[in-house]
């Protein structure tokens, strides 16, 4: 749903590896209100398992792999090359391969869960009535074609009724109330140099489009999407009641209004540095910069008591301020119309529906639009997680799983310790320091140990756009609420179903949900190699994030605050400029390559992340043995496991869409570029000077 824009994509990492509605999973995160550091997929192993080779040896998916391709040349292809060759993209999927599957998997156990519920008579107030009824509900099909636009019809009415600025930006609270966000990005969250107190944070926000990229930049592809994008606004008010001329009016001047605001907002590597987009403000000196917004009046309808406020980026308000006095108001209403419609417009009649898939199939390269199952699960879980996974982890996750991860996620991270240990760059003093914030890293594991109280929300079995803004409201006030209280350090900000996990750095934490702890990446039969190389450099991965070139500038407490040495801080820009450089050369699509900037955090990880597994794995009875399973060597086996965590085959759409808003690399090159920069894979498959995937040491990347 794209609802509660409590963050805006300047501060936050996304991965869309395993989603396809990609304005589903933009406004998805958003409701975080944080900048949250995805991998995409984590699992784990107890590193004192013992397996033998006949309980292994088919884990790994030797079909899948070409022999036509060189390792030496193409890792990530060699590995699932021939599985690529023979696999046809679902039409309504916009990529394919493991992580999809297991996703898909998941949404299959979280139906069943659902229409379990469904059926039963559960005593109101439960957990298994509000997922069930919300379900039921968003499952009518049949109602929710009867009923047509009329759920909306009141919000249309308060819409036209609005006769001013102040009604405006009335309109816009009134809105958020609901978990809406529009014109501007409002969200709680802790203060960055002060981890322990909860501000409201104001950031650029307002734009139908990814981002700022979308609206300015004139290659063909771009511009396509920007036209598409028009038609979809006015194909909104056609279905609304308008007639196809003034719908046209009001489409450009709703594209006129998200022109001036993204030639104000900053592109998504400029909001890739949190000093650049930290100021605090008194509320009256963000009125004298921005007038017309009204702060005084705003804040007080956002539900906001606070004299100071967090604006990421203040010229934006500036801007937005000018808009709001030179804008005439009917252009404000056709604004707020349609966007109010667009967040609701996958929820009501086909006819919205499928306007709305047409707009984001140029986006992902979908060819049908999912099961409608498929997006009613996924909505339930963002709307009702917390309901959603007790039931979810009591049936599909073992209390036990805890204690195996945490002793895997210990393993790596006393590895960490003795590589920084040993880092020949840094200083003694900044060594120190990182030690104490590599130590003071909390896990958090499966699902968390208090559950949000869902008690107030009222959910039917008869009327889904009311569920909506009723779940809606419970989000906006749950987090606006926390505004002026201590910072709760045991919260999570994804459901324990979720695929995937984070680092956090304003709590200096690891995240990892029940949802990915199952195969193909977790195997309780597998042996060390495997699943060092599936989970254990993504576990380095997190960790490494409180490291990367904006998780470095957090303390150990989550403050935003320099802790390094001059001279280890330019030490550490060299190595990240050589990763920068690294992906700056990966073409993905056509002449489209990497953006090394927007990606470099995540690269970073990936790097560290493989290193510290490596090395973790070598520690163990497998790691120091020559013993082949299945003709493969362990070292072979812990980098083909790794490759084959990222088989994927993808629509040139979504690789494009990927590369212009995500701070992730496309699969081939998470597979390719960290192996590149590691001599143990040198080793382990004669890669030698000449070959595709050699480097020679001078450009390697190697920060941790």
């Amino acid at each position: 749903m794209k609802s509660l824009a409590l963050s805006n994509l300047a501060t936050l990492y996304l991965s869309v590896l395993f989603f396809n509605q990609i304005f589903f999973m933009r406004s998805i995160l958003k409701m975080a209100g944080l900048f949250l550091i995805l991998f995409s997929v984590v699992i784990t192993f107890s590193c004192n398992q013992k397996t033998t080779a006949t309980e292994t040896s088919n884990l790994l998916d030797k079909t899948g792999m070409d022999s036509t391709v060189r390792p030496q040349d193409d890792f990530f292809n060699y590995v699932n090359g021939g599985w690529i060759k023979k696999t046809e993209i679902p039409a309504s999927e916009s990529s394919w391969g493991a992580g999809a599957i297991l996703y898909q998997n998941t949404q299959q156990n979280i139906k069943d869960l659902l229409d379990s519920c469904a059926k039963l008579n559960a005593a109101k107030g439960s957990n298994e009535q509000k997922v069930g009824d919300f379900y039921a509900s968003a499952m009518d099909s049949s109602a929710i074609e009867q009923k047509g636009f009329s759920p909306l019809q009141g919000d249309m009415q308060r819409i036209a009724a609005i006769a001013s600025v102040n009604d405006v930006l009335h309109e816009v609270a009134t809105e958020y109330n609901m978990s809406v966000g529009t014109l501007i990005s409002f969200y709680a969250n802790q203060d960055d140099k002060n981890s322990e107190k909860i501000v409201a944070h104001f950031d650029q926000g307002g734009l139908g489009l990814p981002n700022k990229d979308y609206y300015t930049k004139k290659d063909s592809a771009t511009v396509n999407i920007r036209n598409a994008y028009v038609k979809y606004i006015a194909k909104i008010f056609t279905l609304a009641g308008d007639d196809s001329v003034n719908a046209q009016k009001e489409a450009s001047s709703v594209m006129k209004i998200e022109d001036a605001m993204a030639n104000a907002s900053k592109t998504p590597v400029e909001l890739r540095d949190p000093e650049a987009n930290y100021h605090k403000m008194s509320v009256a000196e963000i009125s004298s910069k921005a007038p017309n917004l009204n702060w005084m009046v705003l804040m007080d309808s956002l539900g906001v008591k606070q004299d100071t406020v967090l604006v990421g980026q203040p010229a934006f308000y500036a801007t937005l301020s000018g808009l709001l006095k030179s804008v005439p108001v009917n252009d404000w209403k056709n604004y707020l119309r349609f966007h109010f419609i667009d967040n609701y417009a996958p929820y009501l009649s086909s006819a919205f529906v499928n306007a709305n898939f047409e707009m984001n199939k140029l986006l992902s390269g979908q060819l049908a639009l999912q099961p409608r199952w498929k997006r009613m699960t996924a909505l339930t879980d963002a709307q009702l997680g917390d309901a959603l996974g007790q039931l979810y982890v009591k049936k599909y996750f073992p209390p036990e799983a805890k204690q195996r991860i945490l002793d895997l996620v210990n393993n790596l991270q006393q590895t960490y310790k003795e590589r920084i240990e040993h880092l020949t760059w840094m200083s003694d003093s900044t060594k120190q320091k990182a030690l104490v914030k590599l130590n003071a890293i909390a896990k958090k594991i499966g699902y968390p140990d208090k559950w949000k109280d869902y008690s107030s929300i009222e959910i039917s079995r008869n009327d889904l756009i009311q569920n909506l803004k009723n779940t809606g409201h419970y989000i906006y006030q749950y987090n606006v609420n926390k505004i002026g209280k201590p910072v709760d350090r045991s919260e999570w900000f994804m459901t324990p179903s979720t695929i995937d996990a984070y680092y956090n750095p304003y709590v200096n934490d690891i995240n990892f949900p029940a949802g990915i702890l199952q195969p193909p990446f977790f195997y309780a039969n597998g042996d060390d190699a495997l699943n060092y190389g599936a989970i254990g450099i993504v576990i380095g991965h997190e960790m490494t994030h409180g490291f990367d070139d904006q998780g470095r500038q957090y303390d150990a407490q989550g403050n935003l605050k320099n802790w390094w040495l001059p001279q280890d801080s330019m030490n550490f820009r060299k190595k990240a400029d050589l990763v920068v450089q690294q992906y700056n050369k990966s073409v993905v699509v056509d002449t489209l390559h990497i953006n090394g900037e927007l990606t470099q955090g995540e690269n970073i990880a990936d790097i560290g992340g493989m290193a510290i597994a490596y090395e973790a794995f070598k520690k163990t009875e497998e790691g120091k043995s020559t013993e082949k399973i299945d003709g493969l060597t362990p070292d072979q086996r812990f980098f083909i496991a790794y490759a084959e965590l990222w088989r994927s085959k993808t629509r040139p759409e979504r690789l494009r869409t990927q590369v212009m808003t995500n701070p992730h690399s496309t699969p081939q090159y998470r597979t390719n570029n960290p192996m590149a920069d590691l001599p143990a894979f040198y080793t382990a498959f004669n890669v030698k000077p000449g070959d595709k995937m050699y480097m020679s040491d001078s450009v390697r990347a190697q920060v941790w």
